[in-house]
């Protein structure tokens, strides 16, 4: 079967399906590394926001400052929504 299509049609068509393959291939590892880019973005910003809130509780609340590590991390905590669980007992 292959004998009766002629060699300019073989090449080119081997080209294409090489290209289509390639292509495939190439896709899934670009989609995983451009996510986890993405991911270290958001959780840049989120430390960038985080900074500055601790930054204005500092500012702004006196006696935040005097506060053992704990119980700062709690307000923060607090304030920011995220769960009080993730402050050590330290």
């Amino acid at each position: 079967m292959l004998s009766i299509i002629p060699d300019a049609i073989k090449i080119p068509a081997i080209g294409v399906v090489g290209l289509v393959v390639g292509a495939g291939l190439m896709f899934l590892p670009a989609k995983w590394i451009g996510a986890t880019g993405e991911r270290q973005v958001i959780a840049a910003q989120a430390a960038k926001e985080a900074l500055n809130r601790i930054q204005n509780l500092e500012k702004n609340n006196a006696a935040f400052k005097t506060l053992p590590a704990r119980e700062r991390c709690l307000v923060f905590m607090l304030d920011s929504g995220l769960p009080v669980g993730a402050c050590d007992e330290r």
